[in-house]
C-alpha cells in the first residue's frame, strides 16, 4: 500500500481542463491574476516574505542558500 502524499494535492478533471484550454489568453491571464491577487492578500507575512525570497532566488527558508548552481568566486 502506497503512502499518501504530504502537503496540499488535488485534481483537476478532463471537463476543467478542456473549459480553461477554451478560453483565450487574455481570460487565462485574467483568471490567473485575480487568482494571485486573491492569494497574496490571504497570505501570512511569513509566506510574504517566502515569496520575495523566491524571487530573488534565495532559499524560501532565510537559513540557506537556494539550490543550483553556485556564482563564481571573484
Amino acid at each position: 500500500m502506497s503512502e499518501r502524499p504530504k502537503g496540499y494535492t488535488y485534481e483537476v478533471s478532463v471537463q476543467q481542463l478542456r473549459a480553461f484550454a477554451a478560453l483565450t489568453y487574455e481570460q487565462r491571464f485574467a483568471w490567473l491574476e485575480s487568482t494571485r491577487t486573491f492569494l497574496v492578500a490571504a497570505a501570512t507575512p511569513e509566506t510574504i516574505a517566502r515569496i520575495q525570497r523566491l524571487r530573488r532566488g534565495e532559499s524560501i527558508l532565510g537559513d540557506e542558500p537556494a539550490p543550483g548552481p553556485k556564482p563564481p568566486v571573484e
